[in-house]
């Protein structure tokens, strides 16, 4: 196994043991070798059940690094001091692997400036699991922590690390509560709702009944932009009939169902936005229920999957959100913060809300 892999199971194994609160002291030597087996084995289906719940796929084996993609350029560690950055993530669905992607090649970068990157996989999106992690990376004193602004829940912990004299960055999801993070690199959230709105009000001539899919209601940037779709269309397009939102759990699989659900019992559906994770579900489920074509897709992110479903018509649009930028450049922001003594950026970086269709899909992606 790649020495990669090793280090992501060894912080895996970090936080889990840490936020647990299992503090065991170390088993004498000569302990019994039937006990030290049968903890292996609890230990073994215990991270086996932890990588189920955390989505389809594990993607830590398919990370590809490329440090030419970074767009933010270090500076020169003159000091000499080592510096030690912590970036959590969850390594699950092809969407966190261009994110982790960023994050790894983030990583091989800075090792040059004697700078440590430790990625610390959590198991979801739960909020707790964040609060508990940036403990322990206080603990551990950490200089910079890059995490996903998962919810309210850990803005006294940010602000904890923050007091401690580390810089926190967020990506991808910003909290609705103010908290002493540096700044939050990712999309302009309800601005790229609004946009949804505006794609699917267009495809549809202005006129239809709309189902929005969410992955989460407790992640600010879902709900960011499900708000964002939903107040578009109630100001702007009145002949649009809005569904009820539903929630696919940020899961391919359950958005499959979700969506045949949503299907079948609306025959007069005419098109489904995806918040989050589940848009390769939805078009995997209107694609089985025969309604390419009927039923239309607008959704966010540009996956291999996505791509696919693009070029076939049964997604109209998505817009992207630079994942790999997301991954990679609240590292390096933090650890010039360090070296420099003051922030690079500040507030809001927002990255770029492009849209690919069938139409324009080569020319992002040739084939």
């Amino acid at each position: 196994m790649k020495k990669r892999m090793l280090g992501f199971i060894l912080s895996a194994a970090m936080v889990i043991c840490l936020c647990a609160g299992c503090g065991a002291d170390k088993a004498a030597e000569g302990k019994d070798t039937k006990t030290e087996k049968t903890e292996e084995t609890k230990e073994e289906a215990k991270k086996d059940d932890a990588e189920e719940e955390a989505g389809d796929d594990n993607i830590l084996d398919d990370v590809v690094v490329d440090t030419s993609r970074i767009t933010v350029k270090p500076v020169e560690n003159t000091s000499g001091d080592e510096i030690k950055i912590a970036a959590l993530c969850v390594p699950y669905g092809p969407f966190w692997l261009e994110v982790v992607n960023g994050m790894e090649s983030a990583k091989k970068l800075l090792a040059d400036y004697n700078c440590t990157v430790d990625l610390i996989p959590l198991e979801s999106l739960d909020g707790q699991l964040f609060y508990d992690a940036i403990q322990t990376c206080i603990v551990k004193e950490y200089d910079v922590i890059s995490t996903f602004g998962v919810s309210d829940s850990i803005c006294p912990i940010v602000d904890e690390a923050t007091d401690a004299g580390i810089a926190v960055y967020f990506y991808n999801s910003d909290t609705a509560q103010e908290c002493s993070r540096v700044a939050f690199v990712g999309q302009d959230l309800y601005a790229a709702g609004q946009k949804a709105a505006d794609l699917m009000a267009d495809i549809l001539g202005g006129k239809g009944t709309v189902g929005i899919i969410t992955g989460l209601f407790s992640v600010n940037a879902h709900e960011l932009r499900r708000t964002g779709s939903e107040d578009q269309f109630k100001e702007k397009y009145p002949d649009i009939k809005l569904l009820e939102t539903v929630e696919c759990s940020d899961n391919d699989q359950v958005a499959y169902n979700v969506a045949t659900d949503l299907l079948t019992g609306n025959p007069d559906l005419s098109g489904i936005i995806c918040t989050a994770n589940g848009q390769i579900g939805t078009a995997q489920a209107i694609e089985d229920l025969g309604l390419e074509g009927k039923v239309k897709i607008v959704c966010y992110d540009y996956m291999d999957e996505v791509i696919e479903f693009l070029r076939k018509g049964t997604i109209n649009a998505t817009i992207s959100q630079g994942p790999f930028d997301q991954g990679a450049n609240p590292i390096v922001y933090g650890y010039n913060q360090v070296i420099t003594g003051k922030p690079e950026v500040a507030g809001n970086v927002f990255t770029a809300l492009d849209v690919i269709t069938p139409e324009n899909v080569n020319e992002y992606f040739p084939e």
